[in-house]
């Protein structure tokens, strides 16, 4: 409730998928060759399914080359992945679907759009490395990668 949106529109709206009906048939139409690969998501405790709409003000950001609602959404599905990390919940973006099986199977009206889903629960096995939360950390970039100081390329440095 708290993420940021373009002019305030909050042009989102989240399912929490908990019934066990429901999560084993959310795989059912995955796009070949995904469905193996997340025969986990009906055990996950909850599965949170991410809408969004394009808000009037949006269109305008449309007209500049921003989609801001999608960024809108990203921020908060974001929030919520955080957090849940914060609280030692592990959680997994899952960006492949089949958005009209799903539409349909959680009557979610037409003027939304599922922009992806958030699978959580709790590590299966606790980790001897202290990340945050407590869930083990995962290999990042190093910073001199992925930041650059005034212009791209150029080393980023800490002044004191």
């Amino acid at each position: 409730r708290l993420a940021p949106s373009s002019s305030n529109r909050q042009a989102w709206h989240f399912i929490v998928v908990d019934d066990q009906e429901l999560k084993d048939l959310i795989p059912e139409h995955l796009p070949m060759g995904s469905k193996r690969l997340i025969t986990w998501l009906n055990r996950a405790p909850v599965v949170i399914v991410g809408l969004y709409f394009k808000a009037v003000t949006h269109y305008l950001g449309e007209l500049f080359g921003h989609e801001n609602y999608l960024i809108d959404f990203s921020i908060a599905m974001t929030h919520m992945a955080l957090t849940a990390t914060e609280l030692g919940i592990g959680t997994c973006f899952v960006g492949w679907f089949n958005e009209k099986y799903l539409k349909k199977l959680l009557k979610i009206p037409n003027q939304y759009r599922i922009g992806s889903m958030l699978v959580m629960g709790y590590p299966e096995t606790a980790s001897n490395e202290q990340g945050i939360g407590g869930i083990k950390p995962r290999p990042r970039k190093k910073l001199e990668e992925i930041v650059s100081y005034n212009r791209f390329g150029k080393g980023l440095v800490f002044k004191k």
